[in-house]
């Protein structure tokens, strides 16, 4: 009856249904993959409306003395439904069937467990993206996912730490750093424009510091203005490029930048407002 007692309990039942996990035969899993999946979704949906309030979380379904959190079941079962997918012969990471059914299989669970306001293990799932990249999912929307949490990250912990002239938040002034070079690093690397590369990171680096020099010593500003006059320069001028050279890849390398700077300013809204 007491706590060290139930958490024995559930270990030896841990390991009891693991043996009959291994002992099943693969077909079960085959088959069943899509109905297991199917029937975690239903409880997490259910779990959303029945579930108590823990810490300000609904994520925990309760049946007299034992207590389940659905999320985590979920987790294999999404793992199931992915294998039993991408096993099959019309499953191409190039389609874009493809590419859409397997972001609804990840994505499904995520939004749920985010209502639930579960949000660590919502995050678990971004590690299927691991598999996918190894599927053949071109390495730029990983790189793009690694940004995002990267983004996430240091704007929500960093945001209200300031530099020297007290005007300028670390958190934002980092961020977009990150951006101006992801995006001179993308047209090296997609592009194989070397002097552009080379030629964003200097003037940039050479803008910001001149920028921070006036700021601490002379007239304190807010540098991250600056760096939102370089990333516009820089979005319109390979907006330019694009129609001058008639290279369409210039464009997804300006919507990057686009994309990041939004994201940077919604972090704080869903920090506050949805996790």
């Amino acid at each position: 009856s007491t706590r060290a007692g139930k958490q024995l309990v559930w270990i030896a039942c841990s390991f009891g249904a693991g043996f009959v996990l291994l002992m099943l035969e693969d077909r079960f899993y085959e088959m069943f993959s899509y109905i297991i999946y199917g029937t975690l979704l239903m409880l997490l949906i259910v779990t959303f409306f029945v579930a108590t309030d823990i810490k300000g979380s609904r994520s925990w379904l309760q049946f007299g003395i034992v207590s389940f959190q659905p999320a985590e079941f979920a987790k294999f079962a999404t793992a199931l439904a992915l294998a039993k997918y991408m096993s099959t012969y019309s499953f191409d990471i190039g389609k874009l069937k493809s590419v859409m059914t397997v972001l609804m299989l990840i994505i499904a669970p995520m939004i749920l467990i985010v209502m639930q306001k579960e949000t660590g293990s919502a995050l678990v799932y971004f590690a299927f993206f691991l598999v996918l990249y190894r599927e053949g999912m071109p390495g730029s929307i990983l790189f793009t996912g690694v940004c995002v949490v990267c983004y996430f990250v240091i704007g929500t912990r960093f945001n209200q730490v300031y530099m020297s002239d007290g005007l300028t938040s670390i958190g934002e002034f980092a961020i977009f750093s990150i951006i101006l070079f992801s995006v001179s690093a993308m047209t090296w690397v997609y592009l194989k424009k070397h002097i552009l590369f080379y030629s964003i990171v200097g003037i940039s680096f050479t803008v910001l510091l001149l920028s921070y020099l006036v700021s601490s010593n002379f007239v304190p500003f807010d540098i991250v203005w600056v760096q939102w006059g370089l990333c516009g320069l820089i979005v319109g001028y390979l907006l330019f490029l694009s129609i001058k050279e008639r290279i369409l890849a210039y464009i997804p390398i300006a919507l990057f930048a686009m994309g990041s700077v939004g994201f940077l300013y919604s972090s704080d809204y869903v920090f506050n407002n949805v996790l």
